[in-house]
Protein backbone atom coordinates (compact mmCIF):
# COMPACT_ATOMS: atom_id res chain seq x y z
CA UNK A 1 0.00 0.00 0.00
CA UNK A 2 0.81 3.75 -0.24
CA UNK A 3 1.59 5.77 3.19
CA UNK A 4 0.17 9.25 2.54
CA UNK A 5 1.04 12.53 4.91
CA UNK A 6 -2.22 14.48 5.91
CA UNK A 7 -1.30 17.87 7.74
CA UNK A 8 -2.61 20.77 8.71
CA UNK A 9 -1.07 24.08 10.24
CA UNK A 10 -3.19 25.85 12.44
CA UNK A 11 -2.56 29.83 11.81
CA UNK A 12 -4.95 30.79 13.41
CA UNK A 13 -6.04 31.17 17.93
CA UNK A 14 -8.10 27.82 17.41
CA UNK A 15 -7.90 25.74 20.42
CA UNK A 16 -5.01 22.47 19.46
CA UNK A 17 -8.06 20.09 20.94
CA UNK A 18 -10.58 21.38 18.49
CA UNK A 19 -8.41 21.20 15.71
CA UNK A 20 -7.28 17.67 16.70
CA UNK A 21 -10.91 16.36 17.09
CA UNK A 22 -11.74 17.85 13.66
CA UNK A 23 -8.66 16.06 11.66
CA UNK A 24 -9.70 12.89 13.39
CA UNK A 25 -13.26 13.08 12.08
CA UNK A 26 -11.68 13.95 8.66
CA UNK A 27 -9.94 10.63 8.79
CA UNK A 28 -12.83 8.55 10.30
CA UNK A 29 -14.73 10.16 6.61
CA UNK A 30 -11.80 9.01 4.75
CA UNK A 31 -11.99 5.73 5.78
CA UNK A 32 -15.84 5.86 5.20
CA UNK A 33 -15.43 7.03 1.67
CA UNK A 34 -13.53 4.12 0.79
CA UNK A 35 -10.40 6.32 0.34
CA UNK A 36 -8.42 5.23 3.88
CA UNK A 37 -7.43 2.17 4.71
CA UNK A 38 -7.61 0.59 7.97
CA UNK A 39 -9.25 2.71 11.55
CA UNK A 40 -5.71 3.52 13.00
CA UNK A 41 -2.61 5.24 11.66
CA UNK A 42 0.31 7.53 13.16
CA UNK A 43 -0.81 10.74 14.01
CA UNK A 44 0.38 13.26 16.09
CA UNK A 45 0.95 16.88 16.96
CA UNK A 46 4.11 18.90 16.33
CA UNK A 47 4.38 22.83 17.46
CA UNK A 48 0.76 23.60 15.56
CA UNK A 49 0.75 21.22 13.07
CA UNK A 50 -1.50 18.39 13.27
CA UNK A 51 -0.33 15.32 11.16
CA UNK A 52 -1.24 11.78 10.02
CA UNK A 53 0.02 9.06 7.76
CA UNK A 54 -2.85 6.71 6.73
CA UNK A 55 -2.59 3.88 4.20
CA UNK A 56 -4.49 3.85 0.71
CA UNK A 57 -4.45 1.33 -2.26
CA UNK A 58 -3.27 3.84 -4.68
CA UNK A 59 -1.17 7.06 -4.91
CA UNK A 60 -4.01 9.38 -5.14
CA UNK A 61 -6.43 7.45 -3.34
CA UNK A 62 -7.11 10.69 -1.30
CA UNK A 63 -7.42 12.96 -4.43
CA UNK A 64 -10.29 15.24 -4.39
CA UNK A 65 -11.79 13.60 -7.48
CA UNK A 66 -12.36 10.49 -4.82
CA UNK A 67 -13.70 12.37 -2.09
CA UNK A 68 -17.29 12.45 -0.94
CA UNK A 69 -19.76 15.04 0.91
CA UNK A 70 -18.53 14.46 4.18
CA UNK A 71 -14.84 14.47 3.21
CA UNK A 72 -14.90 17.77 1.55
CA UNK A 73 -17.59 19.19 4.19
CA UNK A 74 -14.78 18.67 6.84
CA UNK A 75 -12.03 19.76 4.91
CA UNK A 76 -13.89 22.91 4.65
CA UNK A 77 -14.66 23.12 8.09
CA UNK A 78 -11.00 22.46 9.35
CA UNK A 79 -9.47 25.00 6.91
CA UNK A 80 -11.56 27.37 8.06
CA UNK A 81 -11.02 26.89 11.69
CA UNK A 82 -7.27 27.07 11.00
CA UNK A 83 -7.36 29.21 8.00
CA UNK A 84 -4.88 26.91 6.15
CA UNK A 85 -4.89 23.98 4.03
CA UNK A 86 -5.06 20.26 4.51
CA UNK A 87 -2.03 19.48 2.73
CA UNK A 88 -1.37 15.61 1.15
CA UNK A 89 1.61 14.41 0.33
CA UNK A 90 2.43 10.55 -0.89
CA UNK A 91 5.36 9.20 1.35
CA UNK A 92 6.38 5.74 -0.39
CA UNK A 93 4.95 2.62 -0.67
CA UNK A 94 5.22 0.54 2.46
CA UNK A 95 7.00 -2.54 0.52
CA UNK A 96 8.69 -2.15 -2.83
CA UNK A 97 6.59 -5.04 -4.52
CA UNK A 98 3.69 -3.18 -4.07
CA UNK A 99 1.94 -3.71 -7.12
CA UNK A 100 -1.62 -1.66 -6.39
CA UNK A 101 -5.03 -2.70 -6.49
CA UNK A 102 -7.01 -4.29 -9.48
CA UNK A 103 -7.22 -2.06 -12.81
CA UNK A 104 -9.72 -4.64 -14.28
CA UNK A 105 -11.98 -2.79 -16.73
CA UNK A 106 -14.64 -5.29 -16.12
CA UNK A 107 -13.72 -8.22 -13.51
CA UNK A 108 -15.43 -11.31 -14.06
CA UNK A 109 -16.66 -11.58 -10.33
CA UNK A 110 -16.12 -9.74 -6.78
CA UNK A 111 -15.30 -11.70 -3.23
CA UNK A 112 -15.97 -10.02 -0.57
CA UNK A 113 -13.45 -11.46 2.05
CA UNK A 114 -10.97 -9.86 4.75
CA UNK A 115 -9.46 -11.50 8.17
CA UNK A 116 -7.59 -10.32 11.52
CA UNK A 117 -5.19 -8.65 10.33
CA UNK A 118 -6.17 -7.42 7.09
CA UNK A 119 -6.37 -3.49 6.45
CA UNK A 120 -7.05 -4.18 2.75
CA UNK A 121 -10.36 -3.27 0.81
CA UNK A 122 -12.41 -5.99 1.73
CA UNK A 123 -13.56 -6.37 -1.88
CA UNK A 124 -11.53 -8.62 -4.20
CA UNK A 125 -11.38 -8.98 -7.81
CA UNK A 126 -12.18 -12.31 -8.63
CA UNK A 127 -10.40 -11.66 -11.72
CA UNK A 128 -6.16 -10.32 -10.57
CA UNK A 129 -7.31 -11.52 -7.07
CA UNK A 130 -6.12 -7.76 -6.28
CA UNK A 131 -7.66 -5.29 -3.81
CA UNK A 132 -10.77 -3.20 -5.42
CA UNK A 133 -10.92 0.43 -3.96
CA UNK A 134 -14.53 0.77 -2.44
CA UNK A 135 -14.66 4.68 -3.95
CA UNK A 136 -14.49 2.27 -7.44
CA UNK A 137 -17.59 1.21 -7.07
CA UNK A 138 -21.13 2.98 -6.76
CA UNK A 139 -21.75 4.87 -3.73
CA UNK A 140 -22.97 1.81 -1.38
CA UNK A 141 -25.03 4.07 0.88
CA UNK A 142 -25.62 8.14 2.34
CA UNK A 143 -22.52 9.13 -0.07
CA UNK A 144 -20.02 6.15 1.41
CA UNK A 145 -19.74 2.71 2.09
CA UNK A 146 -20.22 2.30 6.03
CA UNK A 147 -22.18 -0.62 5.33
CA UNK A 148 -19.46 -2.62 3.81
CA UNK A 149 -16.65 -1.48 6.69
CA UNK A 150 -19.14 -2.35 9.59
CA UNK A 151 -19.30 -6.32 8.16
CA UNK A 152 -15.66 -5.80 8.04
CA UNK A 153 -14.94 -4.91 11.41
CA UNK A 154 -17.88 -7.18 12.49
CA UNK A 155 -15.52 -10.31 11.03
CA UNK A 156 -12.39 -8.95 11.73
CA UNK A 157 -13.31 -9.02 15.52
CA UNK A 158 -14.99 -12.61 15.16
CA UNK A 159 -11.81 -13.46 13.38
CA UNK A 160 -9.46 -11.52 16.25
CA UNK A 161 -11.60 -13.74 18.80
CA UNK A 162 -11.17 -16.97 16.85
CA UNK A 163 -7.03 -16.80 16.55
CA UNK A 164 -7.00 -15.58 20.14
CA UNK A 165 -8.36 -18.74 21.10
CA UNK A 166 -9.03 -17.81 25.04
CA UNK A 167 -12.69 -16.30 24.87
CA UNK A 168 -15.98 -16.90 22.33
CA UNK A 169 -13.11 -18.95 19.49
CA UNK A 170 -16.15 -21.57 18.87
CA UNK A 171 -18.75 -18.87 19.01
CA UNK A 172 -16.95 -16.85 16.49
CA UNK A 173 -15.43 -19.94 14.19
CA UNK A 174 -19.47 -20.40 13.55
CA UNK A 175 -19.92 -16.76 12.99
CA UNK A 176 -17.38 -17.16 10.05
CA UNK A 177 -18.18 -20.31 9.23
CA UNK A 178 -22.31 -20.70 9.59
CA UNK A 179 -23.57 -19.49 6.48
CA UNK A 180 -27.02 -18.59 8.66
CA UNK A 181 -25.16 -16.80 11.12
CA UNK A 182 -25.77 -13.30 11.26
CA UNK A 183 -22.42 -12.42 10.70
CA UNK A 184 -22.71 -14.40 7.03
CA UNK A 185 -26.29 -12.82 6.85
CA UNK A 186 -25.06 -9.34 6.84
CA UNK A 187 -21.83 -10.33 4.15
CA UNK A 188 -24.49 -12.21 1.84
CA UNK A 189 -26.74 -9.32 1.96
CA UNK A 190 -23.93 -7.01 1.29
CA UNK A 191 -22.72 -8.90 -2.24
CA UNK A 192 -26.34 -9.08 -3.13
CA UNK A 193 -26.30 -5.26 -3.09
CA UNK A 194 -23.31 -4.98 -4.73
CA UNK A 195 -24.09 -7.09 -7.43
CA UNK A 196 -27.24 -5.58 -8.00
CA UNK A 197 -25.22 -2.00 -8.17
CA UNK A 198 -22.48 -2.87 -10.23
CA UNK A 199 -24.22 -5.94 -12.29
CA UNK A 200 -21.16 -8.07 -11.40
CA UNK A 201 -21.78 -11.26 -9.35
CA UNK A 202 -20.37 -10.76 -6.05
CA UNK A 203 -19.25 -13.82 -3.56
CA UNK A 204 -18.73 -13.60 -0.23
CA UNK A 205 -16.27 -15.81 1.28
CA UNK A 206 -16.95 -18.73 3.99
CA UNK A 207 -14.05 -19.38 6.17
CA UNK A 208 -13.70 -23.04 6.61
CA UNK A 209 -12.33 -24.75 9.86
CA UNK A 210 -13.37 -28.34 8.74
CA UNK A 211 -14.38 -29.14 5.27
CA UNK A 212 -12.41 -31.12 3.64
CA UNK A 213 -12.24 -32.84 -0.02
CA UNK A 214 -11.94 -36.53 0.90
CA UNK A 215 -15.38 -36.47 2.42
CA UNK A 216 -18.42 -36.13 -0.24
CA UNK A 217 -20.87 -34.72 1.87
CA UNK A 218 -18.24 -31.88 2.40
CA UNK A 219 -17.98 -31.32 -1.29
CA UNK A 220 -21.80 -29.65 -1.71
CA UNK A 221 -22.58 -25.99 -1.01
CA UNK A 222 -23.79 -25.87 2.61
CA UNK A 223 -26.96 -24.00 1.67
CA UNK A 224 -28.36 -25.32 -1.71
CA UNK A 225 -26.36 -28.65 -1.29
CA UNK A 226 -25.32 -29.06 -4.57
CA UNK A 227 -21.34 -30.08 -5.80
CA UNK A 228 -19.53 -26.64 -5.62
CA UNK A 229 -16.10 -28.40 -5.21
CA UNK A 230 -13.47 -26.85 -8.38
CA UNK A 231 -11.32 -28.97 -10.38
CA UNK A 232 -8.79 -26.77 -10.34
CA UNK A 233 -7.57 -24.36 -7.47
CA UNK A 234 -8.79 -20.75 -8.32
CA UNK A 235 -5.65 -18.07 -7.33
CA UNK A 236 -4.58 -21.26 -5.81
CA UNK A 237 -6.51 -20.73 -2.65
CA UNK A 238 -10.22 -21.00 -3.22
CA UNK A 239 -11.45 -24.77 -3.59
CA UNK A 240 -15.20 -24.44 -3.74
CA UNK A 241 -17.68 -21.93 -5.46
CA UNK A 242 -21.34 -22.33 -5.60
CA UNK A 243 -22.56 -20.13 -8.55
CA UNK A 244 -26.31 -19.89 -7.41
CA UNK A 245 -25.73 -19.10 -3.80
CA UNK A 246 -22.11 -17.24 -3.97
CA UNK A 247 -20.27 -18.65 -1.97
CA UNK A 248 -16.88 -19.28 -2.18
CA UNK A 249 -14.45 -21.34 0.52
CA UNK A 250 -11.19 -23.01 0.72
CA UNK A 251 -10.26 -26.69 1.50
CA UNK A 252 -10.02 -26.72 5.95
CA UNK A 253 -6.25 -27.06 6.88
CA UNK A 254 -7.18 -29.37 9.70
CA UNK A 255 -7.88 -32.65 9.97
Amino acid sequence: MYVQKVSLEIKSDAAIDEVVDAFIVLLNFYRGSGQKQGKIESQYVSGNTVTAYPFTLECDSLDKSHNNFYVNRQIEKLETICQSDVQITTIGKSHDDYTGPCTCHKPEFYILKTDYISIDSPVTCGSCNHRVPLYRLPVYEDHGYMPILSWETNYVSCDSLQMNCEVGEQWATRQMQDVRSQLSKQGITICHTIEQLTAIPTYYYLYNYRRRPNKVTQNHCPNCKQPWSLKKRLHRFYDFKCDFCRLISTVSLNT
